[in-house]
C-alpha cells in the first residue's frame, strides 16, 4: 500500500515496508540490471530461450549449404535436404543470488537499498552466465590465434577477420570480445580511434565502438590463459544460450525470524553451435 494524497492517510511502518519492497519492483529492477550487465550473452544466439527446468535439452537444427547443378532440359532438378546434423544444448545450471532485510531496519535511512540489492543480485547472475559463455571461446575455430600475452594489433584483427571470411562466415552480426588489457591496446590503433576509419565513435560502455564494421565489447568475464585471457572474434551463431525468459525473483517473508528474503535464480545452458564461426586469440594480460 502506497501513500494516497487524495485520501490523506499516512502509511504505517508496516505499510511503508510493504510499499518499499513490492516484489514486482524488485523483479523489474533485477531484469533491467541483468540486461545491462550481460555483455557476452547479448552477442550469442538466444533464439531458443524459453521457460525451462534443469535437465531439459533444446535441440537446435543447423542448415547445411545449398548446392547447385547443371540444368538439363526435360529433366526435373533433384532436390536435396539441407538439414545438417542438429546440435543440442542441455540446461544443466541453476544458480541463485539472495539478499535479506530485517523487519525493523529503518527503511527511510536505507536510501536506495532495494535498487542496490537488485543491482547486486542481477550482476551476480549476469556474471555467472557470461563467464560460462566465455569459457567456450578457446574451443572455437581451428586453434587459438597467436601467443599468450600478445599485444592486440591491427594485423591480428585482420588475420582473425580473414579466417572468418575464408570460412564463409556472414559479415553481419560479427563482434570482437576483449578484456581491459586489449582495450588499452585498441586505443593505440589509429583505425579504431580515428573517426575517418570508423562509423561509430568509441563509447564508455560495455560496447566499445566498432572496427571494420564489427562491434567491440569489453568484459572481465573471459577465461584465463597463463598470461592473458582468451578473447574472440565471432559471429552470433558460434555459441548458443538457452535461458529462462527472465531471471525469476521471489520475496519470502519469514515472520518468526523477523526478516524478508529476496532471491533471484536463473536456469540456463550454454553450448557451441558452429565452431567455425569464431576464432579465439590470446590477450596481453589478465
Amino acid at each position: 500500500m502506497a501513500y494516497d494524497e487524495d485520501v490523506g492517510s499516512v502509511p504505517t511502518l508496516a505499510e511503508s515496508i510493504t510499499a518499499k519492497y513490492v516484489p514486482e519492483i524488485f523483479s523489474k529492477n533485477v531484469i533491467m540490471h541483468t540486461k545491462s550487465n550481460l555483455v557476452i550473452a547479448s552477442r550469442v544466439n538466444t533464439d531458443y530461450r524459453k521457460e525451462l527446468r534443469v535437465g531439459y535439452k533444446a535441440h537446435i537444427p543447423l542448415m547445411s549449404e545449398v548446392t547447385d547443378a547443371d540444368v538439363v532440359p526435360g529433366t526435373a532438378p533433384t532436390p536435396i535436404n539441407i538439414l545438417g546434423s542438429p546440435t543440442s544444448i542441455e540446461v544443466t545450471e541453476w544458480k541463485v543470488a539472495a539478499v535479506e532485510e530485517h523487519d525493523m531496519q529503518e527503511i527511510e535511512d536505507a536510501v536506495g537499498y532495494l535498487d542496490k540489492a537488485a543491482q547486486s543480485c542481477a550482476y551476480r547472475i549476469a556474471k555467472r552466465v557470461d563467464t560460462a559463455l566465455g569459457a567456450l571461446f578457446a574451443a572455437l575455430g581451428s586453434s587459438v590465434y597467436g601467443s599468450d600475452g600478445q599485444t592486440l594489433t591491427d594485423d591480428i584483427i585482420l588475420a582473425l577477420m580473414e579466417y572468418l571470411d575464408e570460412g564463409d562466415v556472414p559479415e553481419d552480426d560479427r563482434c570482437i570480445i576483449l578484456d581491459p588489457s586489449s582495450k588499452v591496446d585498441l586505443l593505440k590503433i589509429d583505425k579504431f580511434v580515428r573517426n575517418d576509419y570508423v562509423r561509430e565513435p568509441v563509447v564508455p560502455t560495455g560496447k566499445f565502438g566498432q572496427i571494420y564494421n564489427m562491434s567491440v565489447f569489453i568484459t572481465n568475464n573471459l577465461a584465463e590463459a597463463s598470461t592473458g585471457h582468451y578473447g574472440v572474434m565471432m559471429h552470433r551463431d558460434a555459441l548458443g544460450l538457452v535461458i529462462q525468459e527472465n531471471p525469476r525473483s521471489q520475496r519470502i517473508h519469514i515472520p518468526q525470524e523477523f526478516r524478508t528474503l529476496y532471491t533471484v535464480d536463473v536456469i540456463y545452458g550454454v553450448g557451441s553451435l558452429r565452431d567455425t564461426f569464431g576464432r579465439p586469440f590470446y590477450t596481453r594480460a589478465m
